[in-house]
């Protein structure tokens, strides 16, 4: 087996918008060098002050050196059949590829991280950062922030763990193309990624302190998480996402529906960094009642969010037009609910509006969801999952035994958790009861009632 040790220096920290300044290949079996080779690359624009005082390379010398696709061909020919190692694999990998990619070159291979191996081999470091680790090794590095300086380092690095008790096989086990460690962050155990679940769930990304840095959810859990990791472009803010992943962590849920809510009960409670859509105001259609100077009740269709509680929520105002003409087809008066008079219809008296108004919106709450449990499957089929509902709203979840369910439901209904709404649990629950009624998926619902009575 062969190893090409691989080191970079760049213009800048993400390969969808910097380019290589110097490349250096040591070809190796663990034990020997067989080949060497680095060249300066001239990147087609200007160095950074910073990337000079970093490396030493600056405009001038790279002026005259070749550009990268003129010494691609050189590159291929000495990491042909070799496993890919470098020091932050990920980096110098996704460099190297985007530069091919440019030249028309379709190019992959076997790729291992010493860093995520060293942190196998040598625990207990307190930094695995190439200069600090060296430092802790006595290995010298006599051209930091040199390509060459930096892969004969990390061979020095490669070789004491390829010679250290079980590295080898260690090594051997770890090269296999599209193994976990070739896409996951360098921080992440493979085996965390193992003991995702493959149904329902939701998902946490966090960083070194634990801080969730972004929550999400699936139908399949493992499947999304690795979505993350092996699509979309090399840019700064995802090389910068992956590099402050440490942990994984996981829950499943049971339903798609369940995920949902929790998923976004976990959003609000954390405002994770990377998550951005529940922090942008929701643009909805609310239905408002007020009492005029006549003494009519009357309802009224806003786009702003009112102070008091709203009757009901849209995500469109045709929607919320189409549901006042609903009311007016109850006997309502079209000009109390804002839809205008036409002239036809008698004006009803203060009161009387107020009884039909009144019974207009107690028929149709009759058919949506009110003060009501949803029962969804649980995590296993030993548990159910339940949904508490107010006035529509969410207002709670948790998982019980089924047993326990069917022999006490008050019992079980007071161990589940009162969460905190908003307008996305609304939304997810106005959608779920749309699905219901267009046969698009079941919703078993348990009326308060049913409960306080032990009836289905």
């Amino acid at each position: 087996m062969r190893f090409a040790i691989v080191d970079i220096e760049t213009t800048g920290s993400h390969a969808s918008d910097h380019a290589i300044t110097e490349v250096a290949v040591l070809v190796t079996d663990g034990d020997r060098i067989l080949q060497q080779w680095s060249t300066l690359v001239n990147p087609g624009v200007p160095i950074p002050l910073a990337i000079t005082r970093l490396t030493g390379i600056d405009d001038a010398l790279v002026a005259e050196a070749p550009g990268f696709a003129d010494v691609a061909e050189a590159f291929l020919d000495l990491v042909d059949g070799c496993v890919f190692v470098a020091h932050n694999v990920g980096f110098d990998y996704a460099f190297l590829r985007a530069a091919l990619e440019a030249g028309g070159r379709a190019w992959s291979a076997p790729r291992l991280c010493t860093v995520r191996l060293a942190r196998r081999l040598i625990p207990g470091q307190p930094s695995y950062s190439l200069g600090r680790l060296c430092a802790a090794l006595d290995i010298p590095n006599h051209a930091r922030h040199r390509a060459m300086g930096d892969a004969e380092a990390t061979f020095a690095l490669f070789a004491r763990m390829w010679t250290a008790p079980g590295g080898a096989e260690a090594i051997a086990a770890a090269v296999v193309t599209n193994r976990r460690e070739a896409w996951l962050p360098q921080h992440v155990d493979a085996e965390a990624f193992e003991r995702l679940p493959t149904g329902p769930g939701v998902y946490r990304f966090l960083d070194g302190k634990g801080v969730p840095l972004y929550i999400g959810m699936s139908h399949n859990v493992r499947t999304r998480v690795r979505s993350h990791f092996t699509a979309g472009p090399d840019s700064a803010r995802r090389q910068n996402f992956l590099r402050d992943i440490h942990r994984i962590e996981a829950d499943s849920t049971g339903s798609v529906l369940l995920a949902r809510l929790w998923e976004d009960v976990l959003i609000r409670r954390h405002w994770p960094a990377h998550n951005r859509a529940q922090k942008q105001p929701i643009q909805r259609t609310w239905i408002v009642r007020y009492i005029d100077r006549a003494g009519y009740i009357r309802l009224a269709a806003v786009r702003r969010r009112p102070a008091e509680q709203p009757l009901r929520f849209f995500h469109h105002p045709s929607s919320a037009r189409e549901w006042l003409y609903s009311l007016v087809q109850r006997g309502v008066h079209p000009a109390l609910l804002g839809l205008g008079d036409d002239g036809t219809a008698d004006w009803p008296a203060p009161a009387a509006h107020g009884s039909v108004l009144e019974a207009a919106l107690a028929a149709d709450s009759a058919g949506r969801l009110g003060q009501s449990v949803l029962v969804e499957p649980g995590r296993s089929t030993e548990e159910v999952g339940l949904v508490l509902l107010e006035s529509g709203g969410f207002a709670g979840m948790g998982f019980v035994p089924q047993a326990d369910f069917e022999c006490d439901p008050d019992g079980a209904l007071a161990r589940i958790e009162r969460l905190p709404g908003s307008t996305t649990t609304d939304a997810i629950l106005t959608h779920a009861w749309d699905e219901h009624h267009a046969g698009v998926r079941p919703l078993h619902v348990w009326a308060a009632v049913n409960f306080r009575s032990g009836a289905a």
